[in-house]
Order: C-alpha cells, then sequence, then structure tokens
C-alpha cells in the first residue's frame, strides 16, 4: 500500500497554482477541467518524495470552512530560515516565524491562499 494523493479544496485554482508552483517549487503534473462536476482540478507534486496534493476548485460558488480537524501539510527543509526568506520574498504569508521548540526542533508555519498551514520542519537529513 501506498499514499495516492492528499486533496485541498481551493478558493482560487490561480492563486493556489501560482503558490504551490512558483513560491513553494512543487511541480505542475496536471490541470484540466472537468465538466460535469464543474471543477476543475489540479495535481502538484514533490519532485523528492513524488507525493502529491490534488488541488479541486468548484464553479458553483459553495464556500468551505477549514475545519478544526485538520492541523497542517508539514515539509521537511534544510534550513527553515532560509526557506523562511527565500518564501517570503517570494509573497508566501506566515502564521508563525522560524522558532526553535523545546526538543531542539525548529519550524515555522506558512499559510496558503485558501488559509492552509504550511509547516517547515528543519530536517537536513530528511530535506
Amino acid at each position: 500500500m501506498r499514499i495516492a494523493h492528499t486533496m485541498l479544496r481551493v478558493k482560487s485554482m490561480d492563486d493556489s497554482l501560482d503558490f504551490y508552483t512558483n513560491k513553494l517549487g512543487l511541480e505542475l503534473r496536471t490541470h484540466k477541467e472537468l465538466p460535469g462536476a464543474d471543477a476543475d482540478l489540479a495535481f502538484v507534486r514533490d519532485p523528492k518524495s513524488g507525493h502529491e496534493i490534488e488541488l479541486t476548485y468548484n464553479h458553483d460558488g459553495r464556500d468551505y470552512d477549514l475545519g478544526d480537524a485538520f492541523g497542517h501539510i508539514a515539509f521537511y527543509v534544510e534550513s527553515v530560515d532560509a526557506t523562511y526568506e527565500a518564501w517570503q520574498s517570494r509573497g508566501v504569508s506566515f502564521s508563525l516565524a522560524p522558532k526553535t521548540m523545546k526538543n531542539g526542533t525548529r519550524i515555522a508555519f506558512a499559510v496558503d491562499p485558501t488559509g492552509y498551514k504550511i509547516e517547515l520542519i528543519e530536517a537536513p537529513e530528511k530535506a
């Protein structure tokens, strides 16, 4: 068994594609409209792990609550500080600037255009 992908409903496909590809550096694998479903689907892929995120935008105008059960998507990075600076220079917003946790792990939290949290975890050996 292997995880296929993670799906996120987004408020703007254009803003989300810009965020995940141009700002975070994921690869756009596919983007298509589903006319019968009145939705757009895009798959972005992490080139290192191969994990994909499915971005779904529904054209019917519905809005979604992010909910309080979902936490975040996490990325291992070589340097939280360097990634923070690079992403900030590309216009990425952060809800938590880089900080060191009590256990010594360095983290930060970015926010995507829909409001989903993206955690950065400093772990050079896993990045």
